[in-house]
């Protein structure tokens, strides 16, 4: 989102002002607007492009600097500043003030104007820059004073949130799971323990965040910690203290529960009582906070809460001492007031217990607790219907309750207290801009006072409670975010394209729902970091084939969903516009090349247009061996030195600048992984030569032989075999010229597939018997139709088995050679440009698999 995107109602007001006429090839260096002259333009100097140093300052002579005098008038007012772009030119734009500040940035995709809106600037002189990114053709800019209208919001302080998904890589998972974090284990590059329970299982995911969107310490693994007393369970429930780092993992049994504490995120548990005698059998929940003045505990800072529903009822007992042991159960509503189940419960900071209800006398309220538990008094909230799922409640930081709750008409809907739950603003629709008409499991967090988030499951089909997997209702996990207290909303969809379930959520409990579809079961959680960023436990039951339409998995995938980039809970804990994040990157070998991946990083407010890699080899210092588009995520260098270490790191650029490594983290730099197994059923297949790039002697790429191999697609059809020659180029070729592959077959005879041009550049493929592939010395036999090249190098030639010496599965070809030639003329002779392996022997041996048993093969 685009700072200057709430304004575009100023054009409509401008486009009649006058404006100056278009500068000439020296544009003006500077200008002036006013009330009396509310426009300008000038046209910019096509600079180098700085993609790879950027800009220093307002006075970088690199870049095209235009001096903007703004003389303020007796209104309020706004300033659109604009850059015209030509073409598919890529610029960027950067406005600093009278100081040298940056005050506005638009960094937009190439062959797309660039805008920054200025709201109320103070006069003085502004230094408007315009960043050649890639753009070969001069721009123009203009600066335009207009009115600000007076219900005009400012415009938006940052971006949305954008979040990223992590799974368990072992595949575990159940419904209804809850998580907590730990904040004291939290460092710079530390995100916290993450404590996350479904089923019978606690595990622990430990999150680096030297890299955006973070790695897993531990291997990527998420840990099994489970208490030894998780042994049966009628409900899990999991809550982490974040203020003192105390885990409680619960397993329901019966009228109590088995209940473990950890202070040392799972490494060692305590049994607890696991709540009161006479607590209730169903939908448990655990929350602690600080004492309700003036009671204080010397042993444990905090009470903790165990409650529970009997059938009807529901009460709470609390723990005076961190959760060892706890006192009698409390009816906290009786069947007059509420019924049905209940939320999680939470406490506040001043020590009010909250535990809110989808049905309160018509209603959804909330039962609160100012005493530590010893009474509990029921509030409405006053324009709520009872809803199918229970709602959810967060505290902010000085006591302003967030209410989250499923309306019975389907939508997600917020209400908000400031006095303890006496009165609530009226409910407002979180999903209305998705068109939301059926919601699920709707879970709050709250931070500083003024900021929460609601974590849902949505699905724009009404009525999609019940038990029908084939509904068309498919259902994401969205997020809805408030930084001023509920006056306003975003709300974005946390799992674009990726949905959590297709059908129905069933709501019939644990005997109503026969099709399968209660999957997800009761609830998912959210919490947030030491750094105010939410994290968000789900169940995800659509993974694998699901993702495509029209297909229903109803599994329960473990996974958290944590905040990437956008502001979180704590406003400490902002950051201004800059560079991008440093990406998590990944490398590894990988046919005939290093293939570098990485990830999306936060791009820290402005729109990552460039990714640059670097290599370093023998611990030299990096050198930048390629850059990709900003919507790229693959390089492949084929260019390493296997034997000097090589090691890679990707930088992401936004008008900024570079990403850089953070304070405290030295593991930007990914080694080399080893390279996948080998699937013959695919293309390229086993590697049979290798060969350095370079060393062709007429330094033509076309000529650059890097790697023979062989696979057996079935793609082609039963019976054939593919030869794949991967050449440095083949962006140009040349006439009368020869890319064989000799090689031995299993019967001891000599063949050889083969690319060849003819004098006028026109391109055949063949295969045929001996050891010259020259077509002046054979013609040889047409290869199949699907044989063919591509400019990047790759030469593909695709031959039946019969035209080989017809060898069956088992049997092996051996003895790879190539040498590529430039025929001289019709006798045959030739130059050689290359040749691998460098001796005449051959190498390299392929034990063939028969592409028919390659069809259903899951290699």
């Amino acid at each position: 989102m685009r700072s200057f995107r709430p304004f575009r109602w100023v054009w409509a007001a401008v486009l009649a002002l006058p404006l100056a006429a278009p500068a000439s090839a020296s544009k003006p260096a500077s200008g002036t607007i006013s009330d009396a002259q509310p426009g300008v333009t000038w046209q910019s100097d096509v600079k180098a492009p700085v993609a790879a140093v950027g800009c220093s300052g307002p006075s970088d002579a690199n870049c095209d600097n235009f001096k903007l005098t703004i003389v303020k008038p007796s209104y309020a007012y706004v300033v659109q500043i604009s850059l015209d772009v030509t073409g598919a030119d890529d610029w960027d734009l950067v406005v600093y003030d009278p100081a040298g500040k940056i005050v506005a940035t638009s960094g937009n995709p190439a062959g797309t104007n660039e805008h920054a809106v200025l709201l109320n600037p103070a006069p003085g002189t502004y230094t408007v820059q315009a960043v050649n990114f890639a753009g070969a053709v001069p721009i123009f800019g203009s600066a335009i004073l207009a009115h600000q209208p007076k219900d005009a919001a400012p415009p938006a302080a940052g971006p949305p949130p954008v979040f990223s998904l992590h799974t368990d890589p072992q595949g575990r998972g159940n419904g209804e799971p809850s998580l907590g974090v730990n904040w004291k284990s939290e460092t710079a590059d530390n995100g916290g323990t993450v404590m996350y329970i479904a089923g019978l299982q606690t595990l622990r995911v430990r999150f680096d965040d030297c890299t955006s969107p973070p790695r897993l310490r531990d291997g990527g693994n998420w840990q099994d910690v489970s208490p030894p007393n998780a042994i049966a369970s009628l409900d899990p429930i999991l809550f982490t203290d974040p203020a003192t780092g105390r885990t409680f993992s619960s397993q329901l049994s019966g009228t109590t529960s088995l209940m473990s504490f950890s202070d040392d995120d799972g490494d060692s548990w305590t049994p607890s009582e696991g709540g009161s005698l006479v607590s209730g059998v169903d939908h448990q929940t655990v929350g602690a906070g600080p004492f309700a003045a003036p009671l204080a505990d010397p042993l444990y800072p905090h009470a903790v809460y165990y409650c529970s529903q009997d059938i009807a009822l529901a009460n709470c007992a609390s723990s005076l001492n961190g959760g060892l042991t706890f006192g009698p159960a409390v009816p906290i509503y009786d069947l007059l007031t509420c019924s049905g189940i209940h939320g999680h419960v939470k406490v506040a900071p001043d020590g009010t217990a909250y535990v809110p209800n989808k049905s309160c006398g018509g209603g959804q309220g909330v039962a609160a607790s100012t005493n530590n538990g010893l009474t509990w008094q029921v509030s409405q909230v006053p324009g709520s219907l009872p809803g199918v799922w229970d709602p959810a409640v967060a505290v902010g930081a000085k006591g302003t309750v967030y209410f989250a709750f499923g309306n019975s008409d389907g939508r997600p809907m917020a209400a908000i207290s400031r006095d303890h739950g006496l009165t609530w603003t009226a409910p407002v629709d979180l999903g209305a801009a998705f068109g939301i008409r059926d919601t699920a499991f709707p879970a709050a967090v709250a931070g500083d006072d003024d900021r929460a988030a609601i974590a849902f499951l949505g699905s724009t089909t009404p009525g999609s409670d019940g038990d029908n997997p084939t509904s068309p209702a498919v259902w994401y996990l969205y997020v809805a975010v408030t930084y001023d207290g509920g006056a306003t909303w975003t709300t974005v969809n946390a799992t674009p394209g990726d949905p959590v379930q297709r059908g129905t959520i069933c709501a019939g409990g644990t005997t109503g729902c026969p099709n399968g579809t209660r999957n997800l079961l009761d609830f998912i959680d959210v919490q947030a970091d030491r750094r105010g960023r939410p994290v968000i436990a789900f169940a995800d039951g659509c993974t694998g084939a699901c993702v495509s339409p029209g297909i229903s998995s109803l599994g329960a995938l473990a996974t958290v969903a944590r905040l990437r980039s956008g502001r979180g809970l704590f406003a400490a804990f902002d950051r201004p516009p800059g560079p991008p994040a440093e990406p998590l990157a990944a490398a590894q070998f990988q046919n005939d090349g290093v293939h570098v991946s990485w990830l999306q990083p936060d791009d820290n407010g402005r729109l990552i247009k460039a990714y640059r890699i670097y290599r370093t080899q023998d611990g030299q210092v990096p050198a930048r061996i390629g850059t990709v588009s900003g919507s790229t995520f693959t390089f492949v260098d084929h260019t390493f030195n296997p034997a000097k270490n090589p090691r890679y790191e990707v930088r992401a650029v936004n008008v900024y600048g570079e990403s850089a490594a953070k304070s405290g983290c030295d593991t930007r730099v990914v080694p080399v992984g080893p390279p996948p197994p080998v699937n013959p059923c695919a293309e390229p297949g086993p590697v049979m030569v290798s060969d350095p790039a370079g060393d062709e002697t007429d330094q033509v790429p076309a000529h650059d032989i890097l790697q023979i191999s062989v696979a057996e697609p079935p793609d082609p059809g039963p019976g054939k075999v593919t030869f794949l020659l991967r050449m440095a180029s083949l962006s140009v070729l040349t006439p009368s010229t020869t890319w064989p592959i000799n090689f031995k077959g299993a019967d001891g005879g000599d063949y050889w597939v083969r690319m060849a041009t003819d004098a006028t550049g026109a391109v055949s493929f063949a295969y045929g018997t001996g050891t010259s592939a020259s077509p002046a010395a054979s013609a040889g036999t047409p290869a199949d139709p699907a044989s063919g090249y591509t400019a990047d190098g790759t030469i593909r030639i695709v031959v039946p088995r019969s035209g080989i010496g017809n060898p069956s599965a088992g049997q092996v070809l051996s003895s790879f050679l190539t040498r590529v030639r430039v025929e001289a003329g019709p006798t045959g002779s030739a130059l050689t440009p290359d040749n691998a392996p460098d001796s005449l022997a051959g190498a390299g041996s392929y034990r063939l698999v028969g592409n028919e048993s390659c069809v259903n093969a899951t290699m």
